[in-house]
């Protein structure tokens, strides 16, 4: 067990994950299953019915209450921008044969949320999970076009050393620039060498949720097929943004 983790709080998620489960959740049960001592997971379970977490039957099991419904909120926000945004990365992906994706901001990282991979043999993969700066990568740019300057410059000051291994921060300014100016932006090699990549923003009600990104190696991008690439790109990001303002009240990440 790490030095840096609590370990009576390690117990307490242990008994959540039990009753999450939907086996035998009698306070015993869970006790023997979760590796807790008897005592202790009444003290987990007497405290979570007293937030409204749990919620106790007559038979002695346990159940999850509504008092979590508020804990959720940011995930089932996500979830409405997952469901509306895989149609179309999937459509996105097709079109132009590259692997597409979706980020949301996540303090100061750029979070993968869905990915739709390329129908080529050969692509750059993205794992969904994966998260980085957002002084990394045309998505970083993307989401960072719509902050004020000073918040914007403040997140930059605190970028790991990492983040400029291969570019400058006058990279990450020109790419928010570019973004401003078109539309959309893009990354060539500032992050990774051999990953290149085209981002736009998705909006709802104006405002900026998500970045929608295509990505692939260098030669994709080449020539004229980066503008048609763009176009591609641009046309879906305005098509999810839409369909979430058809049917979807989604309000604007932190």
């Amino acid at each position: 067990m790490s030095a840096h983790t609590i370990p009576v709080l390690k117990k307490a998620i242990a008994v959540l994950r039990e009753i999450a489960a939907g086996g035998e959740t009698t306070a015993k049960a869970m006790a023997q299953q979760a590796g807790v001592s008897a005592s202790t997971t009444y003290r987990i379970l007497q405290t979570f019915i007293a937030e409204d977490w749990v919620r106790a039957s007559a038979d002695g099991r346990h159940e999850l209450s509504i008092g979590l419904l508020p804990l959720l909120k940011p995930l089932r926000r996500h979830e409405a921008l997952i469901e509306t945004a895989r149609p179309v990365l999937e459509k996105l992906a097709a079109d132009t044969g590259l692997t597409a994706k979706l980020s949301v901001r996540d303090g100061d990282r750029a979070l993968t949320l869905v990915r739709a991979e390329s129908p080529q043999e050969t692509s750059i993969s993205v794992r969904v999970g994966a998260a980085y700066h957002l002084a990394l990568g045309s998505s970083g740019a993307v989401l960072l076009a719509d902050l004020a300057a000073k918040e914007r410059a403040a997140l930059l000051d605190r970028a790991p050393v990492a983040c400029w291994e291969h570019q400058k921060p006058a990279d990450v300014s020109a790419r928010i620039a570019e973004c401003r100016r078109l539309g959309y932006c893009g990354d060539f090699g500032g992050y990774r060498p051999s990953v290149h990549a085209l981002s736009a923003p998705v909006r709802n009600g104006g405002a900026m949720v998500a970045a929608f990104t295509l990505v692939g190696f260098a030669q994709d991008f080449e020539g004229r097929r980066r503008s048609s690439l763009a176009k591609y790109l641009l046309g879906a990001a305005a098509a999810c943004g839409a369909n979430l303002n058809d049917h979807h009240t989604f309000s604007k990440p932190a």
